[in-house]
C-alpha cells in the first residue's frame, strides 16, 4: 500500500485544531463525571446496600474517566481515550443499581456486563484506537452481542428457570469464545510487533486478557468456594480498576505519549539544529510509532537509503507494515514506512510527510552525502591496503632476491681471494669487492627493515617494538599488552610505521633523553604513546612523516593527538582499530 506526499500541499497542517477544540470538550466531560459521581454517592447514603458499594463503584468510575480524559489530551488522534470513556459510561450504568432505584436497577441489568465487551474493544483497537481486520471487527461485535444481546434473558426470563439457566451457560459459553478468538489474535500481534513496540504491548495484553477472564471465572470459582458476595464484587473492581489504568500506562510510557502539532514539529527540528536523525525520530514520537522509519531516495542509484546511506527495501513492505512516499514539488525525496496497527489513518502520516517534506529532503541529501563519504573511506582504505601489499612484496623481493645474489656474489670474491693461485694484487682487491658487497647488503638489510621489519612479520608488532627501541641511541622503555593474532595486518603496519616516526623525531630533532612507549589494547582499540624529553615545539605541518602517517589514521578510521610543548617534550598518542 503507498500514497504520494506533496510538499506543496504543505500549508495542509496537522489538525493543531482538533487537539486545541477537543480540550474544553474533555474538561467539560470530567466537570460533568464529577457531578454524576456526586450525585450517585449522595443517593448512595441512602442505599438499601452498605454506603462502601456505592462508593467502590463511583471510585471506579472516576479511575475510568480519569484515564479517559488524560489518554484522549494526550493523543487526541487516537480513540483509546473515548473508549475508555465509554469503559466509564458502562461503569456507571452498572453501578447505578446499586441505588435502589426500580428504573436504576433494570438500566443496571440491562448494561451489567457491558465492561468486558469495551475492554475486549480496547484491547483489539490499541493503540490506534481503531479496530484493524475483519478477524478484530466480528470479534469485537460479537462481544457486544454477548454483553447486550445475550444480556436479555438473564433479566427477561424469570430467575431459577431452565430457559434463564440455558441463557447465563449461553453467554458464557460465547463469552469464552470471544476472549478465546482475542487471546489467538494478539499473541499472533505481539509474535510479529517491532521489538520497540513489544515492550509496552506485551504487559498491557497480557492484563487484558487475564482481566476479562478472571471477572467472571472469578465469579463461579469463589462462589463454588462459598466465598461472600462482597468480597467477590470487591475482588471484581479491583480488576476492573487496573484495566484503565495498564492502557493509560501503554499510552503514556510507549511511543505514544503524544500526537504533537505541525507548530511543535517544526519548533523541535529548529531545536535539532543538524542531527541527521530528527525527521525519523520526531514523526516516530509524534505519530506514536516507535518501528516508524525514513528512507531517503537516492537519484543517482534509484533506490530508497536509510539514515547510514544502506539500501533499503520500502518498496518490499508487507501487512502490517506500509509506507508513503514524499514529495517535494514533483520530486521523490524519501518515505516513511510504519505498523498500520500503531497508526491506523493513513491520513496521519501523509500529513505529517507534507509538513516534514523539506526538511526530510535535507536528510535525503545528508544521507547521500554519507553514502558517497562511506565510499571514498572505502576507496582511500584499498589504497592503503594496496600500499601495504606492495610494501611487503618489495621487502619480500629485496630480502629473498637481491640480497641472496649479493651473500652469493661475496661468497664467490672470497673464493678468489682465497685462491692458492691468485696473484697477490688479485687477492687484494678480490678482499676489497668482498667488503664492498658486504656494505652493500648491510644497506639493503636495512633497507629492508625500514620498508618491512621481519620482526613484524614473523613475530607481530610486540616483538617488532622491542626490536625498535632496542636500537636506538637512547635510554627506552616499551609497555606492551596487545594480542598480536586480533590485529589486522594494516593496523600493525600502522603502529610500527608511527612508532618508527616518533622515536626517529625523538633521537633526531627533539634532543630527548628518554623515551618511553606504551602499546594498550583495549577491546576493539590499539593505542601507541610515545613520549619523549625533548625540548618540545613539535607540529605535524613541521614535516612529511607525520602528516602522512596521520592521512593514514584517519583513513583507518583512527585518531592522532600530538601534545609538544615548548620545553616539556613531545608525547604522541595514537588509536587505531583492532580488526580491518
Amino acid at each position: 500500500m503507498t500514497r504520494s506526499i506533496d510538499a506543496r500541499a504543505a500549508r495542509i497542517p496537522l489538525r493543531a485544531t482538533r487537539g486545541d477544540a477537543l480540550r474544553p470538550a474533555l474538561l467539560l466531560i470530567a466537570v460533568l463525571a464529577l457531578a454524576l459521581g456526586g450525585v450517585q454517592l449522595a443517593v448512595g447514603v441512602d442505599a438499601p446496600v452498605p454506603f462502601w458499594v456505592p462508593l467502590a463503584f463511583t471510585a471506579v468510575f472516576f479511575v475510568w474517566t480519569a484515564a479517559g480524559v488524560i489518554a484522549w489530551w494526550q493523543r487526541p488522534l487516537s480513540m483509546v481515550g473515548g473508549l475508555l470513556l465509554v469503559g466509564a459510561i458502562a461503569m456507571f450504568l452498572g453501578g447505578v443499581g446499586n441505588l435502589g432505584l426500580p428504573v436504576l436497577v433494570e438500566l443496571s441489568t440491562i448494561f451489567a456486563t457491558l465492561i468486558l465487551a469495551v475492554t475486549v474493544h480496547l484491547l483489539h483497537a490499541f493503540p490506534s484506537g481503531r479496530l484493524q481486520g475483519r478477524v478484530s471487527i466480528a470479534t469485537v461485535a460479537v462481544g457486544y452481542g454477548v454483553t447486550l444481546l445475550l444480556q436479555i434473558p438473564l433479566y427477561v426470563l424469570p430467575p431459577d428457570t431452565l430457559p434463564h439457566l440455558v441463557g447465563v451457560w449461553v453467554q458464557a459459553f460465547v463469552g469464552l469464545g470471544v476472549m478465546g478468538v482475542t487471546a489467538a489474535l494478539l499473541i499472533r500481534r505481539l509474535r510479529s510487533a517491532d521489538p520497540k513496540n513489544l515492550r509496552v504491548l506485551l504487559p498491557l495484553y497480557l492484563y487484558g486478557i487475564l482481566a476479562v477472564l478472571s471477572i467472571p471465572l472469578s465469579a463461579n470459582v469463589l462462589r463454588l468456594l462459598g466465598a461472600p458476595g462482597e468480597v467477590i464484587g470487591s475482588i471484581q473492581l479491583v480488576v476492573i480498576a487496573g484495566i484503565p489504568i495498564a492502557f493509560l500506562l501503554g499510552v503514556l510510557i510507549g511511543g505514544y505519549a503524544q500526537t504533537v502539532e505541525a507548530e511543535v514539529l517544526s519548533a523541535w527540528l529548529s531545536l535539532a539544529g543538524s542531527a541527521r536523525t530528527v525527521v525519523g525520530a520526531a514523526l516516530a514520537r509524534s505519530l506514536g510509532d516507535d518501528s516508524l522509519r525514513v528512507a531517503y531516495w537516492a537519484e543517482n542509484r534509484q533506490v530508497f537509503v536509510d539514515e547510514a546511506g544502506l539500501d533499503v527495501e520500502v518498496r518490499a513492505q508487507s501487512t502490517p507494515r506500509q509506507w508513503q512516499e514524499v514529495h517535494v514539488e514533483s520530486r521523490l525525496v524519501g518515505a516513511i514506512t510504519y505498523d498500520e496497527r500503531m497508526i491506523a489513518d493513513p491520513e496521519t502520516v501523509s500529513r505529517a510527510g507534507r509538513v516534514l517534506a523539506i526538511a526530510l529532503d535535507r536528510e535525503r541529501l545528508t544521507a547521500a552525502l554519507l553514502a558517497s563519504n562511506d565510499a571514498l573511506q572505502q576507496s582511500r582504505l584499498r589504497i592503503v591496503e594496496t600500499a601495504d601489499r606492495e610494501r611487503n612484496r618489495i621487502a619480500r623481493d629485496l630480502h629473498d632476491g637481491l640480497q641472496v645474489q649479493l651473500v652469493l656474489l661475496a661468497l664467490e670474491a672470497q673464493q678468489i681471494a682465497n685462491s692458492g693461485d691468485a696473484h697477490p694484487s688479485t687477492v687484494t682487491e678480490a678482499t676489497a669487492l668482498r667488503h664492498r658487497i658486504d656494505t652493500a647488503a648491510a644497506d639493503l638489510r636495512r633497507l629492508v627493515h625500514a620498508v618491512l621489519p621481519s620482526a613484524l612479520v614473523e613475530r607481530g608488532l610486540t616483538a617488532a617494538a622491542e626490536d625498535l627501541v632496542d636500537r636506538l641511541e637512547i635510554p627506552a622503555s616499551l609497555v606492551s599488552d596487545a594480542d598480536d593474532s586480533t590485529l589486522a595486518p594494516a593496523t600493525s603496519q600502522s603502529a610500527y610505521l608511527i612508532m618508527a616516526e616518533a622515536l626517529t623525531n625523538a633521537v633526531k630533532h627533539s634532543d630527548a633523553r628518554t623515551v618511553n612507549v606504551r602499546i594498550a589494547q583495549r577491546g576493539a582499540l590499539l593505542s601507541v604513546t610515545v613520549k619523549d624529553d625533548g625540548r618540545g615545539g613539535a607540529r605535524v605541518e613541521d614535516g612529511t612523516g607525520l602528516k602522512g602517517l596521520v592521512d593514514r589514521i584517519d583513513t583507518l578510521g583512527g585518531s592522532f593527538e600530538l601534545v609538544s610543548p615548548l620545553g616539556s617534550g613531545t608525547e604522541v598518542r595514537v588509536e587505531l582499530p583492532c580488526g580491518s
